[in-house]
């Protein structure tokens, strides 16, 4: 039988214009490595500057609304404009609320705006506001400030049902400061319009609930008891 004969494979040397491929494959991979790294380089930076920016300017803002609505308080309570008229500086603390709040949207500052108006005699104004926190905002003591108030002009405006809604949908809040002021204005309301025993209901929800209410004596007295 005829013995198979091996093919012998002759290894290719690599030549010198393969060696200069090779190196040149490797530079150029080096180089896009290195556009890569200073893309991302570049790109981080470019993030971090609007970082800086961003938060410059947001600190920016909220000074300036932190500066107004110093101001609106100066004029709400007289500090720095005795010699205004109550009106005039109510305006006043209006105006610098508004720029406040258009700055830099916050509860306490739309607040004050209502304030103002109430302060005003624009009890439909200060109830648009107030209506505007109540529904935007969450912060239980100050939505629970807003309806009292809320409440208030409702009653100037000779509106007592609504006066009475505002206030029971207080008493409904879960930990909310005033429920037990809200039972006794509601109580006071109802009386005042001849409903002694809705009222005395609302009298007796507050010696059962809140018995460390500072209106518990009122309650009491309002109900005949020692």
């Amino acid at each position: 039988m005829p013995k198979a004969i091996k093919k012998h494979f002759v290894k290719k040397e690599q030549t010198e214009e393969d060696l200069k491929d090779t190196v040149a494959d490797i530079r150029e991979r080096l180089k896009q490595k290195h556009r890569t790294i200073i893309y991302s380089a570049s790109a981080f930076v470019v993030l971090l500057l609007l970082i800086v920016v961003l938060l410059t300017y947001t600190r920016s803002i909220n000074n300036k609304a932190l500066e107004l609505e110093a101001a609106g308080y100066n004029f709400y309570y007289g500090v720095y404009s005795a010699e205004l008229m109550p009106k005039e500086r109510f305006k006043k603390a209006l105006e610098m609320f508004k720029s406040s709040y258009e700055t830099r949207k916050r509860p306490r500052v739309l607040l004050y705006i209502a304030n103002c108006y109430y302060e005003l005699g624009n009890y439909d104004a200060a109830i648009k506001n107030l209506t505007e926190l109540t529904d935007r905002f969450s912060d239980v003591a100050i939505v629970s400030l807003a309806k009292y108030r809320m409440s208030l002009a409702y009653i100037q405006k000779g509106d007592t049902d609504s006066a009475l809604n505002v206030l029971l949908a207080l008493t409904r809040i879960n930990n909310a400061p005033l429920r037990d002021l809200a039972l006794m204005e509601s109580g006071l309301i109802l009386q005042s319009l001849g409903k002694t025993e809705d009222a005395q209901k609302k009298y007796r929800e507050i010696i059962e609930k809140f018995p460390e209410s500072a209106f518990l004596n009122e309650a009491k007295n309002r109900l005949g008891i020692n």
